[in-house]
């Protein structure tokens, strides 16, 4: 049964490796490259029939909507790309729907840049180098009677093989990447390393 275990764990991490090396990760549309639009309606709307007015203006491509400002009278409208033609059509449209006066020459167009994976994972590298270090060290004073170099390879491998599990698995199921799942994946594998210190301490 173990056997069978490990080999299935192999065969899904060589899969997730495969789809990565083909297709990437499925990053969220948001840290992709795209366009915004912010409009102020300048009264309480609803974002469903903002929503409506977008599928009807930018047909097949995905449009991500988000109330803003204090009173969440604005709307901020984000979308793979944006042509004045689209730009025109939208503002004339929320202009009918909400008896609005929003002029065209006063909105602009706004280019957000990819976030890159190194970016998100920037942020984590100090805290848990810190908490490496902790472990390792209250890992050599609580076990120094084992063999520390075989129980640290042991500890390495079964974290290394979670992290490569969960990628794969968020890779072949193309669930949208996020800077969440960093704190997912770092979570994740602390339990498990936690879990498996209290096991060999028994």
């Amino acid at each position: 049964m173990k056997k069978i275990s490990i080999l299935g764990l192999c065969l899904l991490i060589l899969a997730g490796i495969v789809v990565v090396l083909f297709r990437g990760f499925n990053v969220n549309s948001l840290l992709e490259q795209h366009e915004v639009i912010e409009l102020v309606i300048g009264k309480d709307f609803e974002l469903a029939d903002v929503n409506n007015i977008c599928k009807d203006v930018f047909k097949n491509k995905k449009a991500i909507l988000r109330k803003i400002e204090l009173f969440n009278d604005s709307v901020a409208i984000n979308v793979s790309s944006i042509t004045n033609e689209e730009k025109d059509n939208l503002i004339e449209k929320i202009n009918n729907k909400f008896e609005t006066n929003i002029d065209v020459s006063d909105v602009e167009i706004k280019t957000i840049a990819k976030v890159r994976i190194r970016d998100w994972v920037k942020p984590y590298i100090k805290p848990i180098t810190i908490s490496a270090v902790i472990i390792l060290a209250y890992i050599c004073v609580r076990f120094k009677k084992e063999n520390l170099f075989l129980l640290i390879g042991k500890i390495i491998g079964i974290l290394l093989i979670t992290i490569l599990v969960l990628l794969s698995i968020f890779a072949i199921f193309r669930i949208p990447m996020s800077p969440i799942y960093i704190t997912l994946i770092t979570s994740v594998a602390l339990i498990e390393l936690i879990i498996y210190i209290k096991k060999i301490g028994q």
